[in-house]
């Protein structure tokens, strides 16, 4: 192993502790939220972090056979936003 290897192993674990440290406030929204909409953004916000922690672990283990896994979960959870945003559009325009 290289310098640049254990560098970038260290800089993984160290991206992934901060992620999981970063969720607790989005869990706190999710739960707390007054409002649907609040609950949604931080819905999608703990989705944008688990990515991200998925692509530290890639990094990690270096396995590219997850990116495939990373960008099927990216797409998934864009599509799902959209479809929840456009539903909450649609609520607010019968009101």
């Amino acid at each position: 192993m290289t310098h640049a290897d254990v560098f970038l192993e260290y800089a993984a674990l160290i991206a992934l502790y901060i992620f999981s440290i970063s969720l607790i406030f989005p869990f706190l929204r999710l739960f707390k939220g007054p409002t649907l909409p609040d609950r949604v953004v931080a819905l999608d916000q703990i989705g944008v972090i688990i990515v991200g922690m998925m692509v530290c672990d890639v990094l990690y283990t270096r396995e590219k056979l997850l990116l495939d896994v990373v960008l099927v979960v990216a797409f998934i959870l864009a599509f799902g936003s959209m479809i929840i945003a456009r539903y909450l559009y649609k609520q607010n325009k019968d009101q």
